[in-house]
C-alpha cells in the first residue's frame, strides 16, 4: 500500500486544524463586538476542528506513525471536546484559555505532520 498520501491526510488535517482554532478566535471576537451571528459561525467551526483532530488520528494509525503522533491528535481531539462543552456552558475563564492550548496543539500537529518521514523500502 502506497502511504504516501497518508501523510498528505496528516498534514493537510494540521493545516485545517491550526486555520479552524485561528477562524474559533477571529469568530468569537466577531461575537464580543456585538454581532450574535458569529455565534452560530463559531460553534459550526468548532465540528471542524473536532473532525480535523479525528481524520489526524486516523492518518496517524493508518501510518503506524510514532505512538507520540497518535497520542497528541488524540490529546487534540479531547481537548477540543472539552472545548466545545465549556463553550456551551458559556464557561469561558476556562473556554478561551484551553482556545489559546488548541492553537499550541495545532502548531504540535503541523510540526510533527511535516518532520513525518515515511521510512525507506
Amino acid at each position: 500500500m502506497n502511504k504516501k498520501p497518508m501523510v498528505w491526510v496528516l498534514r493537510t488535517t494540521a493545516v485545517l486544524f491550526l486555520l479552524a482554532v485561528l477562524g474559533q478566535a477571529v469568530l468569537a471576537g466577531q461575537f464580543v463586538t456585538g454581532d450574535t451571528g458569529f455565534l452560530e459561525m463559531h460553534d459550526v467551526n468548532s465540528t471542524v476542528v473536532a473532525a480535523a483532530s479525528i481524520f489526524w488520528v486516523v492518518a496517524s494509525l493508518v501510518l503506524r506513525a510514532p505512538l507520540r503522533m497518535t497520542l497528541v491528535g488524540v490529546a487534540a481531539f479531547l481537548a477540543t471536546g472539552a472545548q466545545i462543552g465549556l463553550g456551551h456552558g458559556r464557561d469561558l475563564g476556562l473556554h478561551i484559555p484551553l482556545g489559546v492550548a488548541l492553537l499550541g496543539a495545532g502548531i504540535t500537529l503541523i510540526s510533527l505532520s511535516f518532520a513525518y518521514r515515511l521510512e525507506p523500502k
